[in-house]
């Protein structure tokens, strides 16, 4: 056993295996066991001092989507599992740099890449009329990106699993809490999940957009979840609707 594994093992006493249970819909929920946050905070140090290279260790949460099983048709629904995750520090940066050319720091050039691929990404799905002689390319810089709001930055890069569970989640909470009808909902979810491309110049609609994800933010008990889910859209729409019309039609 290595000293990464000695120090989650000597910080967890906790050996149940997954557990499954089957609701009363027929959905198995599949659960592990979470730490407390005394025990988070406890595991976090003791990764960070044995860990062999420099780094800030962080609690995530990881979520998963709702799955069915081809054979049975059973549906299956892992709950959030929280990690202890090593993140690279500044001094670990550091050092990588000042070590030369590596594995290492070719993994760090191309980690540097992600941000601004999935900003020009987010650019693309916005203005289907940009190319490459078109596209603002200043607006890549790192400078830009970093200014950026951190919603809006990380938008492109939520993982799509996490985008369905949001899906998944207003879709079963909003009919109840707000008296619209299913399709209704439905016909939100869709422009939610799009990112509200299909309505940025319906100031109307991106109002309703606003307010509806504020109703759900308040009544799901799984908000917490798809937070960056929400904050990312409340930020998109604040966007569209203080753009002007000069500087939407300069990115068309």
């Amino acid at each position: 056993m290595n000293d990464i594994e000695n120090a989650v093992t000597s910080n967890s006493e906790r050996t149940e295996t997954a557990n499954v249970t089957t609701d009363e819909n027929g959905v198995q929920i599949i659960s592990v066991p979470n730490p407390s946050r005394e025990e988070m905070q406890t595991l976090c140090e003791n990764i960070r001092e044995k860990f062999p290279m420099d780094v800030i260790t962080k609690p995530v949460n990881f979520n998963f989507k709702k799955t069915k099983d081809k054979e049975t048709g059973v549906e299956i629904d892992r709950q959030t599992v929280q990690l202890a995750v090593p993140y690279l520090s500044v001094q670990g940066l550091i050092k990588i740099l000042e070590g030369g050319e590596s594995k290492e720091l070719d993994l760090v050039m191309e980690s540097l890449e992600t941000p601004i691929n999935v900003a020009a990404r987010e650019m693309l799905n916005e203005y289907i009329n940009l190319n490459a002689t078109t596209f603002p390319v200043e607006k890549l810089s790192w400078a830009a990106i970093a200014n950026m709001p951190k919603a809006q930055r990380r938008g492109g890069g939520i993982p799509k699993e996490t985008w369905e569970g949001f899906a998944e989640d207003y879709l079963a909470i909003m009919p109840g809490v707000t008296g619209k009808t299913i399709e209704q909902v439905h016909n939100m979810a869709k422009l939610l999940i799009a990112k509200l491309g299909p309505v940025k110049t319906n100031e109307p609609v991106l109002k309703l957009c606003v307010e509806q994800l504020g109703i759900y933010a308040s009544n799901s008990p799984n908000a917490e979840d798809y937070q960056e889910c929400v904050e990312f859209l409340l930020t998109k729409a604040e966007t569209f609707l203080n753009v002007s019309e000069a500087e939407l039609l300069a990115n068309l």
